[in-house]
């Protein structure tokens, strides 16, 4: 028998005491011997009748890692203390970990796989990524022959459950927000979702495994969805562009360029099909080339599904007494990546400026963007019309143009005294960039 012990019985732990209620007899199928959860700890519920439990739930969750019966220790209640704590301890007590923490795994993924290596323990955390998407085994295992190249991906359900709602209804953020709160995929707080922060720990995640290096969340240039206009997004479709929240991650000559950010899409590309709180994450290695993971990125059974199978995978090791022989993710702190500097990271922009109805202000524009060495692609009329009529609208494409300099001659075009208000860019992802 495996013996595993949940702690954390939210949303996603009572998820995972039901699929293993329900699933009991093909878990144990799979993994070649019972497996059980017998023990439960959570500071909040008393009771949860749902999975049959209506009392022996622990408060301390010391008392699991003292059971010397346990396993496996799954770490279900988020936030970075005290389950870094939580995971740590488990580990140096002889238990493998199986945790759904982004941040916590973000932030101290360094310290966290060099102590499951000296103890010889095991850390799963499938579902840390894109809910109910394999991606984790997929990366580490099914593209294990692979180079990787690139990682771009909708790694947010909230946000892009907004986007979606923007587009589809016509309305504006704010509204779209509401109605992404009223719809239980946003908090009341919801800054850590819309400023990008979730996705910035999923792609730090990500990228760690691709990269064989730990890519710390202060590498990540990380940009929100909270400042966008309705008008911006329409016009884009008029350019026959899409809008996503992506995270994305690329060896650039030997540098690894890490972002979060609004980015614009040809409307043919297959994320944009991609609508609510769904994810998707395209991965490019050196031999698969682009391999595509879609599915929920968020709710209880979809995350507790990845939860329950990173367990069967562990219980089987544990059974085969083959558990930390060898570690999961392969990782050695000595491997280091070189992380390029934002400003030298090339894109294509859209660019909206609102300027006085005044001859020679398009050359003014182009002069300054000339003389930052950032060539315009395209000069566009909108149909819509800006419905705040701040100046006239004047909105460009460019062609590849380092981030830096584009920057710089938005800052400059900013100060002219034909400025109504500051410009408007968003970064344009097309032609493999």
């Amino acid at each position: 028998m495996v013996q595993v012990g949940l702690i954390g019985l939210g949303t996603v732990g009572t998820g995972v005491a039901k699929i293993i209620k329900s699933q009991n007899l093909r878990i144990n199928k799979l993994v070649g011997t019972e497996v059980a959860l017998t023990k439960f700890c959570d500071t909040i519920a008393t009771s949860k009748p749902e999975i049959g439990l209506n009392d022996g739930i622990l408060k301390d969750y010391k008392e699991i890692l003292a059971d010397k019966s346990i396993d496996i220790v799954v770490e279900l209640i988020g936030g970075y203390e005290p389950a870094r704590t939580i995971i740590l301890e488990a580990i140096r007590a002889g238990k493998h970990v199986v945790t759904a923490n982004k941040a916590v795994l973000a932030k101290y993924l360094d310290e966290i796989l060099m102590v499951a290596q000296k103890h010889e323990r095991q850390i799963y955390f499938e579902a840390a990524v894109g809910g109910g998407i394999p991606v984790i085994q997929g990366l580490n295992e099914g593209l294990a022959a692979n180079q990787i190249k690139k990682i771009i991906g909708i790694l947010n359900g909230t946000t892009n459950f907004i986007l979606t709602q923007m587009v589809e209804k016509n309305i504006s953020f704010e509204q779209a927000l509401k109605a992404a709160q009223k719809a239980g995929f946003a908090e009341s707080d919801p800054s850590f979702d819309i400023e990008g922060t979730d996705t910035a720990h999923k792609l730090v995640i990500l990228s760690s495994i691709a990269f064989g290096s730990w890519i710390k969340i202060s590498d990540v240039y990380c940009e929100g969805i909270s400042k966008l206009e309705l008008y911006d997004l329409q016009v884009a479709q008029e350019l026959g562009y899409g809008l996503k929240l992506l995270g994305i991650a690329k060896d650039s000559a030997g540098e690894i360029e890490v972002k979060v950010h609004p980015t614009l899409l040809p409307l043919k590309h297959p994320f944009i099909s991609v609508r609510n709180e769904y994810n998707a994450i395209s991965i490019t290695g050196d031999a698969a080339d682009d391999v595509m993971f879609y599915g929920k990125g968020a709710g209880m059974m979809a995350a507790a599904s990845n939860v329950v199978a990173d367990i069967i995978y562990l219980a089987r090791q544990v059974a085969q007494g083959t558990a930390g022989k060898l570690p999961y993710i392969i990782y050695d702190p000595k491997d280091k990546v070189s992380i390029l500097n934002h400003e030298k990271i090339s894109s294509k922009y859209y660019l909206r400026f609102a300027m006085e109805d005044k001859p020679g202000v398009l050359a003014k524009i182009a002069g300054i963007l000339g003389d930052s060495n950032v060539s315009i692609a395209s000069v566009y009329q909108p149909k819509t019309i800006h419905p705040e009529k701040k100046g006239v609208p004047i909105i460009l494409t460019t062609h590849l143009a380092e981030e830096g300099k584009v920057q710089k001659a938005l800052q400059q075009i900013n100060q002219l005294p034909i400025t109504k208000s500051n410009a408007i860019f968003i970064r344009i992802e097309e032609d493999g960039r």
